[in-house]
């Protein structure tokens, strides 16, 4: 579900993979009959990816694919100390209410935890769990028309109806995005209406479910996610590992020194 299209083995492109055409732009479902086996491609619709089965295979671009690592590492390593808080990705949410879509957002952080989730779980149920996202942040991807309608109406009424707290719409700099990274968030207000959180002078978001900020780099095109209370700014795990090794960089230094003036003393 909601993963990259696959190829398949060699052996078996030829007679099973799907046509190259605009049909099967959003992906496909396989379908399996019996008796013999036979293999079935099923085109998604913009429609399926609010709902999607599991087994779908949902296709996604490079850059939709790099900015979801990028962000999800970074909430990941941000709230790895807290035992209350899961960040998901691409999981498939279960509300638990009839007539609501299912989704599996990019990322969802789900805060309130009764006890720590599976390593990977295939699903999230909202009631069995007894939490639900505080936020949900979904990456525009800007294939068509329809994939971008879905992210910015069709699930902010998804995810209004579903009751979570706060959602964050990322539009990656492309050509329908002008080149620049937008922002656009929602909150529920005391009517458990979707309102428009206003940026701050800085043109950043406050989430208050995280106490985190989403912005944009001066480049106009990096994510930036800064911590509210702290104001600091949360690492790539690029920049983590680069300070790390600077760190020891640095502490292998001050071993070599410590030794040479061990080895200055004893000669005395």
């Amino acid at each position: 579900m909601a993963e990259p299209v696959r190829k398949p083995p060699a052996d078996q492109e030829a007679r099973t993979a799907p046509p190259r055409h605009d049909p099967f732009r959003y992906g496909y479902r396989i379908q399996v009959s019996a008796p013999g086996g036979k293999i079935k491609w099923i085109p998604l619709t913009a429609d399926d990816l609010l709902d999607p089965q599991f087994g779908d295979q949902v296709t996604q671009g490079g850059q939709h694919f790099t900015v979801v690592h990028l962000l999800a590492g970074m909430l990941r390593r941000h709230f790895e100390p807290r035992e209350d808080i899961y960040v998901a990705s691409d999981l498939k949410m279960l509300w638990r209410i009839p007539g609501v879509k299912r989704p599996a957002p990019d990322i969802a952080v789900i805060a309130g935890l009764r006890r720590k989730p599976d390593p990977e779980p295939d699903s999230w149920d909202v009631v069995q769990e007894g939490a639900k996202p505080c936020l949900i942040i979904e990456v525009v991807s800007s294939k068509d028309a329809q994939t971008r309608l879905n992210d910015y109406e069709r699930k902010v009424v998804v995810y209004q109806q579903a009751g979570v707290p706060e959602y964050l719409i990322l539009d990656p700099p492309t050509r329908a995005a002008k080149g620049r990274f937008l922002l656009t968030g929602y909150r529920l207000d005391a009517k458990g209406g979707y309102r428009k959180i206003e940026a701050n002078p800085q043109g950043c978001l406050l989430s208050r479910t995280t106490q985190l900020l989403f912005g944009v780099a001066d480049d106009g095109r990096t994510p930036l996610i800064i911590d509210a209370t702290t104001g600091e700014r949360l690492s790539t795990a690029e920049e983590r590992a680069a300070r790390e090794a600077e760190a020891r960089k640095a502490a292998e230094a001050e071993i070599s020194r410590l030794r040479a003036e061990l080895e200055r003393l004893k000669g005395r």
